[in-house]
């Protein structure tokens, strides 16, 4: 499939999005005429097969320097040999907004030669290496990444120089061992989503540290340096699809002042977590100095045991968490959504609650820790029978009676 040549003579075309088109799409040459596109989105990257391209190739588009928003798509298919002109096209794109870096992960993963497997994870992280995009950029988006490492312009801190990156997003990256610590300089981030990153187990301190402008590298520092807080600005935070991580490793600040001023993500009000095998929530995250973060959505945590002590949580859901046991310490918790966590026993220190939601079909029996709770609204969404149980006077019904406004829901087909 091709686009029209004639395509080139829109002189004024602003906006072009080839999004859902066939991926083996054909730019016509020439393209590179268009100075006043803005907006170019699902721009295929070719394999030169013969030497003689009838397309469009990255490097043609190089006169495009008025583009704001620019989604690659191919990117397993860069030549070792296009690498410096792909990065000075990149680069040299001063007003650009937003990028977004398409790589399909599928045959590398799916390859049984292990030597060609390694050669395709190198040649993407040369390629990611290269496209270290301007200061200008406020959104950032890589996809399909199969690498092993990210690139050093996201692991070594003193190599950031985004001063605009609001949102970043690394999706669909089955080889990355490592969340890259170079994000926490960022002193405009607001909102980042990692999804699906399968071979990541661990996170470590140092993803999350405070640490010294004056110093490069790690976080050792001198009596006299001032601790800077880690994603000062982040407010948004989604971790899914980290199916393998286990181990979080973040203490909670001490009580000191310079602690307490350097504490990690100071303005974070939304986490979502889905997928993963944490047992716990790390105490800095759970930190009592934490005061901004209002929302907390955990789906899918499969060795969950307990939630202790959000003091300024007002919303919770929580999804699909079989061993969770206990929660407890939500003193401003106002909304809660409870799906499918059949071993939750405890439900304790939330005098602020208004509004609760319990679904399980497989549920026989209300639970007991209900009793010591009185949310103004309470629904609850289960099994047909159980919801016959509950007629006034009956034990089940007892319960739940102290509660004002009661919805009682039967599950179909359960």
């Amino acid at each position: 499939m091709s686009l029209p040549g004639s395509i080139v003579k829109l002189m004024h075309l602003r906006t072009l999005d080839i999004r859902g088109s066939n991926k083996n799409i054909v730019i016509p040459k020439g393209f590179g005429q268009l100075t006043n596109l803005r907006t170019l989105k699902g721009f295929p990257v070719h394999m030169d097969m013969d030497g003689h391209r009838a397309w469009c190739s990255l490097e043609d588009i190089g006169p495009l320097n008025q583009l704001r928003q620019f989604t690659l798509h191919g990117l397993e298919n860069v030549a070792a040999t296009s690498l410096a002109e792909m990065a000075m096209v990149i680069s040299s794109k001063e007003h650009l907004d937003y990028l977004e870096l398409n790589w399909s992960s599928s045959g590398c993963v799916g390859s049984r030669d292990e030597m060609e497997k390694q050669q395709q994870q190198r040649a993407a992280e040369e390629v990611l290496e290269k496209l270290w995009p301007s200061s200008s950029i406020r959104h950032l988006d890589i996809e399909g990444y199969f690498g092993c490492q990210l690139p050093n312009w996201m692991m070594v801190q003193a190599a950031w120089d985004f001063k605009s990156l609001r949102f970043l997003m690394l999706k669909d990256l089955p080889c990355c061992t490592r969340l890259p610590d170079g994000l926490r300089r960022l002193p405009t981030l607001e909102s980042l989503n990692i999804e699906d990153a399968p071979a990541i187990k661990c996170v470590g301190p140092e993803f999350q540290s405070p640490y010294s402008p004056a110093v490069g590298g790690g976080i050792t520092i001198s009596a006299t340096s001032r601790l800077v807080a880690a994603f000062t600005n982040l407010t948004n935070l989604y971790l899914k699809g980290l199916s393998e991580w286990e181990e979080w490793d973040w203490e909670e600040q001490g009580e000191d002042e310079t602690a307490d001023a350097a504490m990690a993500m100071p303005a974070l009000m939304s986490v979502a977590m889905d997928n993963c095998k944490l047992s716990y929530l790390p105490p800095g995250l759970a930190s009592s100095k934490r005061l901004a973060l209002r929302q907390l959505y955990l789906y899918e945590l499969s060795r969950l045991t307990s939630l202790e002590n959000f003091p300024s949580v007002v919303k919770l859901d929580v999804f699909d968490c079989p061993e969770l046991k206990r929660i407890s310490g939500l003193s401003r918790l106002q909304k809660i959504r409870i799906v499918r966590c059949p071993n939750l026993k405890v439900l304790e220190g939330v005098p602020s609650l208004d509004s609760m939601v319990l679904e399980d079909a497989t549920m026989e029996t209300v639970p007991e820790y209900l009793t010591a709770v009185k949310p103004r609204y309470f629904e609850l969404d289960c099994c047909k029978k159980l919801h016959d149980s509950l007629s006034p006077g009956s034990y089940e019904w007892n319960k739940i009676c102290h509660i004002g406004k009661l919805n009682i829901v039967c599950i179909k087909d359960s």
